[in-house]
């Protein structure tokens, strides 16, 4: 099987047999220099201070959420989606106050009308958006106006980037991103990756396992408070070289091609609105959606079904990971056979 998934995605093999080894112990300095290499590396990708904490996406959302956000502590928090819907889940249970702006699946919300939330509400301490929206390929890409809007009003700006980082970088630093191996990092789950550039600010208690002040207290000494995913870490050794020695604009326009390549060919309607359309994971309406999969499975390919409200009436498929032209021609080949 090959996956075409929102993630976990196709790992390389050099990937594969970069993990498949005898885990070290991670109190020594062979380990160490391991673990400095894969942070210098995640730092040449983008260049704030990258944490590892063993976990997946989610985690590294919550880890952002309870590090950066107090209890009653006002959010604007936007959602167009299943992880919009999540990320607002998570600032909830830290206590934090949500003013939400819902928009329109496909679509993200100006800068004007963030500002505008924020400016009424008043005394906003975080802002807080997804990058990426998994469940309908929608990819906002409006957040480093965002950051102008958050750095204006005193705000920390909060973003989930799992399903996209690193193959659509930002060009200016951003406040804290939170993403994960297991997407186009094209490493296995296990690793919840942040990026921070602004101190984390929680005055309420943060559980040991989730306290970015310790891992960062750590990283000085090229270790983890707590055992890391190590093994993910020798993945993700052999991920970033493929990805450094690529370039990550190249790396970007090898995404942003793969989309292209299916939303020119593929003769659905894709959800998002053109110039928000992810170059990760492509998502498309129909009325044939289990149809679809099932056929692409008995050909080798797993993609995704919807989520939500558009469960059953839709179909995701990522192009990231050990994937060929060859595999996508096959895939639209088999999904324009049920377009009415």
């Amino acid at each position: 099987m090959k996956y075409l998934t929102p993630g976990p995605v196709q790992i390389p093999k050099q990937v594969v047999d970069a993990i498949a080894r005898q885990p070290q112990f991670h109190r020594t300095e062979e380990f160490r220099a391991v673990f400095k290499r894969v942070i210098e590396k995640l730092s040449a990708v983008y260049k704030t201070i990258p944490v590892i904490i063993p976990g997946t996406g989610t985690l590294a959302v919550d880890v952002m959420v309870y590090n950066y956000v107090n209890p009653g502590e006002k959010v604007v928090a936007i959602t167009n989606g299943e992880f919009g819907d999540r990320l607002i889940e998570s600032i909830e249970s830290r206590g934090g106050v949500v003013h939400k702006i819902e928009w329109r699946y496909g679509d993200a919300p100006p800068p004007d009308i963030v500002e505008d939330t924020v400016r009424k509400v008043g005394d906003v301490k975080a802002i807080a958006v997804v990058h990426n929206e998994t469940s309908t390929g929608t990819t906002n890409r409006f957040i480093e106006k965002y950051q102008d809007v958050a750095s204006s009003y005193g705000a920390v700006l909060l973003v989930d980037s799992v399903s996209l980082y690193p193959a659509e970088v930002f060009k200016k630093e951003i406040d804290v991103i939170a993403t994960a191996s297991q997407k186009a990092f094209i490493s296995p789950p296990g690793a919840a990756i942040l990026y921070i550039a602004k101190e984390p600010r929680a005055k309420v208690s943060v559980p040991p396992s989730m306290n970015l002040e310790k891992f960062l207290q750590s990283l000085k000494k090229w270790e983890t408070p707590y055992t890391p995913p190590i093994n993910v870490i020798y993945g993700l050794d052999a991920a970033l070289d493929y990805i450094l020695g690529m370039g990550v604009d190249k790396y970007h326009e090898m995404h942003r091609e793969r989309a292209e390549y299916l939303y020119n060919n593929i003769k659905l309607t894709p959800i998002a609105k053109q110039e928000l359309r992810s170059y990760t994971v492509t998502a498309f309406y129909t009325n044939r959606a289990k149809d679809i999969i099932t056929e692409l499975k008995k050909h080798g390919y797993v993609i995704a079904g919807g989520m939500g409200k558009l469960k059953d009436s839709t179909i995701r498929i990522g192009v990231m990971g050990d994937i060929t032209i060859e595999d996508l021609r096959k895939v639209v080949e088999i999904v324009n056979r049920y377009v009415d």
